[in-house]
């Protein structure tokens, strides 16, 4: 039992000890196959060491780096075969490269909005206005067409912050703004008129009420002056007059 015991601890230890090498192998490699390798792909190296290969390869120490191998033949055919892809990958870089600018400009473009720094005060004041002759609705119109009219204004203002928001490049971003300038103008034209309308009929009101509330005499002032005219005819006709010019009835 002790003996099996002592066996297993043995191979453990031999175990152990293989692993390490092959790990101290695997980092430290052997210069002679490193440049044999280095030789065979890429033409390039030393082969060494040097007596062995004199000795044993000497043909293959003679032709392995001459430019008329076999190796290098291919080699040579394949960088030739190469250069052509060389080219169009560094045309396709120099075309990424030329758009990944391109895109590097229109995102500032679409990110900055600059349409907003030439356009924004006119529309801001434009809208101001709409809204100030808003007010002049109260007591005018009915509550349904102040509504109507004020959602309007709602409206101009969320497609400004929409367009100000939105992913658009400038000259997109200032064409839509003219359009909403154009837009809240005529709407202000026409509110104007409306007020205008809608004062002129407030007065006309006015004025029918007053006129209705008046109560026309001219019947009653033609049939009195009528009269008067007739009884000063008969007293002319049948009487005389005093001192003061009254007749006197006989």
């Amino acid at each position: 039992m002790k003996t099996s015991r002592r066996h297993l601890l043995m191979l453990t230890a031999m175990l152990v000890s293989i692993q390490s090498w092959a790990q101290h192998v695997t980092y430290n490699h052997d210069a002679s196959k490193y440049g044999q390798i280095m030789v065979m792909e890429l033409g390039a190296g030393s082969l060494t060491p040097e007596v062995y290969y004199k000795l044993t390869h000497n043909s293959y120490r003679k032709g392995a780096k001459a430019q008329t191998s076999v190796k290098n033949t291919l080699r040579t055919a394949a960088q030739i075969a190469s250069l052509p892809q060389v080219e169009m990958a560094d045309s396709i870089q120099k075309d990424l490269e030329s758009r990944a600018k391109i895109e590097a400009m229109n995102t500032a473009d679409r990110l900055l909005d600059v349409a907003w720094l030439t356009e924004g005060e006119k529309i801001n004041s434009r809208l101001l206005a709409f809204k100030n002759n808003l007010s002049a609705l109260s007591g005018k119109a009915s509550p349904e067409e102040i509504d109507a009219w004020t959602e309007l204004s709602r409206m101009y203002d969320f497609a400004i912050k929409t367009i100000r928001k939105g992913y658009m490049p400038n000259s997109e971003r200032q064409k839509q703004y003219l359009a909403i300038y154009d837009e809240i103008t005529a709407t202000n034209d026409k509110l104007i008129l409306r007020v205008r309308f809608l004062a002129t009929k407030q007065r006309a009101d006015r004025i029918v009420t007053s006129l209705a509330r008046f109560q026309h005499r001219v019947g009653e002032n033609a049939t009195a002056a009528y009269n008067r005219w007739r009884d000063n005819g008969m007293k002319t006709r049948t009487g005389k007059k005093d001192k003061d010019n009254n007749i006197i009835t006989p």
